[in-house]
């Protein structure tokens, strides 16, 4: 006994001061912003190292553990749930996954959105593979035929192009062709070698107002066997310039930013997201350790029932040796130790499979020692005691400010809301206003050629305007239509989440109430029935009752205890389900989300 005592005792204590260590975990990292190009420039295109799942139990329990056994106080189980409850483990990656949704989306492309967080799907769909910024491809532009025999204009279409991450692409070519000809007048000769080698450089990159350009410098050396030509090899460098503003579809920082704003209201649902997943994990967790307790009481309440049965059966058969009993009362005893034996067997089953569900909440792997450790409970039942319970206005107002599904419904409503001006844009015709500016250098020598086209000897300069638009717009129009109407379906669901929160305030408070009446009415029970068994035991003693009447009042008894048991464990669950639909479950067990985030209580 004394040491069960003290394995209680240093589970209690151990449970205590670990509470107490300061989290010394490195902050988790932040994938919202990718890594710098400088001045390491190949760490963009390497891959994160993203720590890996981690399936070990961690060493909380373990000093819990004494002689075989494992003494679990209600502290050491909210902690244990926070650093080893697999589902809270799983939740706890959704607002990293939200961190590469804004990644992703202040590159210019689509967030793909996370558990609770919702990307209104016209604006995603618009997006997907590519850009809310419509094509990332390059743009057309015009073209000088430097080195050729003969010029050519060319009309010019400067298309949209680019994401906001802006793209670098090197090129580079060697070219031998061999080709025939149908005549001599040009060339002067009937078949011409052409030997090219050409190398380009192209940056293109866009932006949020709506705005795209692209720089490119191109060079290439050609030698060919024609004659009549004025330079064998012929250089012919060249740079390129071209900008596009997008004036009405596709125009402004509010239309090209919706999808971070979207991504960044994912920050806030996930980590509430999270929250919720790790308050339900909290709340199973306390309740199956009241489920436990429960039934370690009625293991309790089974064997003193047994106890008590077997002193009626010895006393019975000690008076049917004396002559004094018949019997019918020593098989009428006897009857109720086998019955009292089958009931102890069953509380004891009980309470296996209740270590096993608990254990099971607490360890990623329900190794040995933990899986066949005995469980040793540190705390017993609240008392129901007759404090004051909150006034359901107040209760349900703490709710709506506290409860993750609010914020979540919240946040939703908001990315509905961000996307709009995108899809209103979207109705607008496409204006694109775009110029061009282009330079080319031809001569023998590289170095003469570059220095004709930096000096816009032979320049090309082009300006433009395109106007497209869809014929009925139908598209569009039902696009913007329905994102309406999932904005209206957004709000539907705050509303209805705000009057689910009321009713679950509502039962949890007369939960409360109902289980403190039940407990107390339940105590007086079993002091009733006790002070009955005591009478009826003196009056069997002194021949004025039957060993079946004993027998009967101590099943009643039993089933007393039994009832006080039920009442207890309903009144604690009712406290925990209190916290939940309060939302305050977190600060009422003193669990910082913040330290929960990194695996850790506080």
């Amino acid at each position: 006994m004394m040491r069960l005592a003290t394995a209680l005792a240093c589970g209690a204590l151990c449970g205590q001061l670990l509470g107490q260590v300061p989290d010394s975990s490195p902050p988790p990292a932040d994938y919202s912003t990718g890594r710098k190009l400088f001045p390491h420039f190949w760490k963009p295109y390497q891959s994160w190292q993203v720590p890996g799942a981690n399936l070990a139990n961690t060493g909380l329990l373990q000093t819990a553990m004494h002689d075989g056994r494992l003494a679990l106080s209600l502290e050491l189980v909210i902690q244990a749930v926070v650093e080893n409850n697999l589902s809270v483990a799983a939740a706890r990656l959704y607002p990293a996954m939200a961190q590469t949704d804004l990644l992703r989306a202040r590159s210019g492309g689509s967030p793909r959105g996370v558990d609770a967080a919702v990307v209104p799907n016209d604006v995603f769909a618009g997006a997907e593979g590519g850009s809310i910024l419509g094509t990332a491809g390059g743009g057309g532009g015009g073209a000088s035929n430097a080195g050729g025999i003969t010029g050519a204009a060319t009309a010019v279409n400067i298309r949209p192009s680019g994401i906001f991450d802006p793209s670098l692409s090197v090129a580079f070519s060697i070219d031998h062709t061999v080709s025939p000809l149908n005549s001599t007048r040009v060339s002067g000769v009937p078949v011409v070698t052409t030997g090219t080698g050409a190398f380009s450089v192209n940056y293109v990159q866009a932006f949020s107002t709506g705005t795209s350009f692209t720089v490119s410098y191109s060079m290439q050396r050609q030698g060919s066997t024609q004659e009549h030509i004025l330079f064998d090899p012929a250089f012919t460098p060249g740079f390129t310039a071209t900008v596009s503003q997008q004036m009405l579809n596709g125009f402004g920082t509010r239309v090209n930013k919706a999808l971070i704003k979207v991504a960044e209201n994912e920050q806030k649902i996930e980590r509430e997201s999270f929250r919720q997943q790790l308050i339900a994990a909290i709340v199973s967790a306390k309740n199956a350790y009241w489920d436990l307790v429960a039934a370690k009481e009625s293991v309790q309440a089974a064997q003193e029932a047994l106890v008590a049965a077997q002193q009626l059966a010895a006393n019975n058969r000690r008076q049917f040796e004396t002559g004094t009993m018949a019997q019918l009362d020593v098989v009428t005893a006897d009857s109720q130790v086998a019955a009292s034996q089958r009931d102890l067997i069953v509380a004891q089953t009980n309470v296996q499979n209740a270590e096993l569900t608990l254990k099971s909440m607490l360890v990623k792997r329900l190794d040995e020692p933990f899986a066949s450790a005995p469980v040793d409970i540190v705390d017993s039942f609240p008392e129901p005691d007759n404090a004051q319970l909150p006034k359901p206005d107040e209760a349900v107002k703490t709710a709506n400010d506290n409860r993750p599904e609010v914020s979540i419904a919240q946040g939703n409503i908001k990315s509905q809301q961000d996307v709009l001006p995108f899809l209103h844009n979207a109705l607008l015709p496409s204006v694109n206003v775009f110029g061009l500016l282009s330079t080319v250098g031809l001569y023998n020598v590289f170095g003469t050629s570059f220095t004709e086209a930096i000096h816009f000897r032979y320049p090309q300069y082009a300006f433009g305007l395109t106007i497209s638009f869809p014929v009925h717009n139908r598209q569009a129009q039902a696009d913007d239509i329905r994102s309406r109407m999932e904005l209206d379906q957004a709000k539907d669901t705050l509303v209805r989440t705000q009057s689910q929160i009321e009713v679950d305030v509502q039962n949890a408070l007369i939960a409360v109430a109902q289980s403190r009446a039940q407990a107390a009415a339940a105590r007086e029970t079993v002091q009733l029935e006790q002070q009955k068994l005591d009478a009826e035991k003196q009056k069997l003693n002194t021949g004025l009752s039957t060993s079946y009447n004993v027998v009967l009042i101590q099943r009643d008894l039993l089933a007393a205890q039994l009832a006080e048991v039920q009442a207890l464990d309903a009144y604690a669950k009712a406290r925990v389900s209190l916290d939940q639909a309060m939302g305050t479950t977190l600060e009422s067990n003193h669990v910082d989300l913040d330290a929960a985030l990194r695996g850790r209580a506080r």
